[in-house]
């Protein structure tokens, strides 16, 4: 005999503010009529959410949810995190917005602390700010051209790096791929997937096997020397593929040997995500040219 359960989230000290804003169907009816149709909810019934606190999100009604998916895997810390309010606070009685142009001590101490979790060793020191991964990847992509004099691009299938045509060329997702003018000079190489992939977790050289695929790819797509590979150090978007051991560690040996820098795309699996390192790439025992 079996009983049905309901389950039940632990106690949370936090009463959400009655919400007092429009109703669900206005906000729909808004946002069919102003917002792009590009822009998805994925719901026929979506949710709407009108407050957050740390792991907890909550609806118009009140009702509470625990949030596994933090914006798309950005909300590091939880939402309204009483220490970034704080900051936030302070910083915006001060000062909001002005240009790099000007010094601004918070800018250089900023980019320091991010240096300063990099790989000791690794000469990875210099930070460029930028509004979003499309744009990270694209600055990427063309100082790895500019720097070594070379054009072609290796990556992944499966990967997913942005939705600018730069970026959107170094995708390899039907989902995210468009009819336009997009990466050229991308070559993707096939995904090292050991759950779908012809080798799997019972293959113990499977690292060697999908690593084998980027060197044909570099022999046969390329004039045998590259401007970079990319890659993320766990696809995400891609649905949370882990690398096979050892396949960085020989795919950027042969991409710098054919005069290529190596970019890992972090944006999904940097600052703390992935649990024990701060950094995807440091699972991987490797250390990229551009972060």
């Amino acid at each position: 005999m079996t009983q049905a359960t309901t389950a039940t989230m632990p106690e949370f000290d936090h009463t959400p503010t009655p919400y007092t804003g429009p109703r669900k169907a206005e906000v729909l009816a808004a946002r069919k009529a102003h917002l792009s149709p590009g822009i998805l909810t994925y719901y026929k019934d979506p949710v709407m959410i009108v407050e957050g606190k740390m792991q907890y999100l909550y609806d118009e009604m009140g009702r509470r949810y625990l949030d596994a998916f933090a914006g798309i895997v950005t909300v590091s810390v939880g939402h309204c995190h009483p220490r970034v309010i704080e900051a936030v606070h302070t910083q915006n009685e001060l000062l909001q917005h002005t240009t790099t142009i000007y010094l601004h001590p918070n800018v250089s101490r900023f980019a320091e602390r991010i240096a300063g979790v990099m790989p000791e060793g690794s000469g990875l020191s210099v930070c460029y700010f930028t509004n979003s991964g499309s744009e990270a990847n694209d600055l990427a992509v063309m100082m790895a051209r500019l720097h070594t004099g070379n054009f072609d691009i290796l990556a992944l299938r499966n990967a997913y790096h942005g939705m600018s045509p730069t970026a959107m060329g170094l995708t390899a997702l039907h989902t995210w791929k468009y009819p336009v003018p997009q990466g050229v000079g991308v070559h993707h190489a096939l995904n090292p997937n050991q759950y779908r992939g012809p080798w799997g977790y019972d293959d113990p050289d499977a690292g060697a096997k999908y690593a084998a695929d980027v060197e044909d790819v570099l022999r046969s797509s390329t004039p045998g020397c590259v401007a970079a590979f990319i890659a993320e150090p766990i696809q995400g978007v891609g649905g949370a593929v882990v690398m096979p051991n050892g396949y960085f560690r020989r795919v950027y040996a042969m991409v710098r040997a054919a005069g290529g820098l190596c970019i890992a795309d972090e944006v999904q699996t940097g600052f703390g995500r992935t649990g024990k390192h701060f950094w995807g790439f440091e699972a991987q025992g490797v250390t990229p040219d551009i972060v």
